[in-house]
């Protein structure tokens, strides 16, 4: 565990495996979860991988930011925690929000960025009447009463049938309110479609085939607008295939890593 003081408050990080050179993976979460996401992605990095993740704004153990920050502002956080860390360079994995927020880093800080792992995401999370909704809905109901409707949005029907399903209902259900609805709004105010061609590094593009946020051809599109792109699609998995099918979604990761490194 470890914190870096921003100017808008403490950033929770995590570093693991400490290898001077060699690969090294940053991780960033989708919205409405924190670090432990990637918990059995990284347990199963090969020997010798480094890997840092972090919470963002309003998130896991990350100090509530105030409103007004935009994907921009994620993905400068996202580079605070490289400096800090000392990483110059790293293939950035995103899922969600985190992979939004990738493409923002890979835009802003290309030299920065070996390759980019880019989990059921897009240039455009929906459309921005659909988040000022949802916004509206946390601040009349909760985030209690938000998180049950969100969960086969998250989950394929096999993961929805694991107790394990409620542990993140229950981590959704706790995410600071504020943080929750300051994260949606800046989401809504963000759309690089027209920016994927210049976005030149290497990218895995994931997606699952049960994914109702994100849904596959989303994903594809995206896949085929970036330059130098690989698609995998998982039959199995919705929105968060790094927790709902660990093993393949590794498997994919290590694959392309290795593929880029040679």
């Amino acid at each position: 565990m470890q914190a870096l003081t921003c100017d808008w408050g403490t950033m929770h990080l995590r570093a693991d495996g400490g290898a001077e050179e060699g690969t090294t993976l940053v991780f960033i979460n989708s919205l409405g979860t924190d670090l432990r996401m990637w918990d059995e992605v990284v347990a199963r990095l090969p020997e010798g991988w480094s890997s840092l993740r972090m919470d963002k704004r309003g998130h896991g153990l990350s100090e509530t930011a105030p409103e007004g920050y935009g994907i921009p502002d994620l993905a400068g956080d996202v580079l605070a925690a490289m400096d800090h860390a000392g990483i110059g360079r790293a293939v950035i994995v995103g899922c969600s929000i985190g992979g939004l927020i990738a493409q923002h880093v890979a835009l802003m800080a290309p030299e920065r960025v070996a390759g980019l792992v880019l989990s059921n995401t897009a240039p455009m999370l929906g459309a921005a009447e659909g988040w000022h909704a949802r916004i509206d809905g946390v601040r009349a109901n909760g985030m209690a009463a938000m998180a049950e409707g969100i969960l086969p949005r998250w989950f394929g029907p096999r993961m929805l049938a694991r107790p394990e399903a409620a542990l993140w209902r229950t981590l959704l259900a706790r995410t600071d309110r504020e943080g929750y609805i300051a994260t949606c709004a800046a989401i809504a105010g963000t759309d690089i479609t027209d920016r994927l061609g210049e976005i030149a590094r290497p990218a895995l593009v994931i997606g699952g085939k049960h994914d109702l946020a994100t849904p596959p051809d989303v994903v594809e599109k995206l896949a085929r607008a970036l330059p130098r792109a690989d698609l995998v699609m998982f039959g199995d998995t919705g929105h968060l295939p790094a927790i709902e099918a660990p093993a393949d979604f590794t498997a994919a990761l290590v694959t392309f890593v290795e593929r880029i490194n040679s």
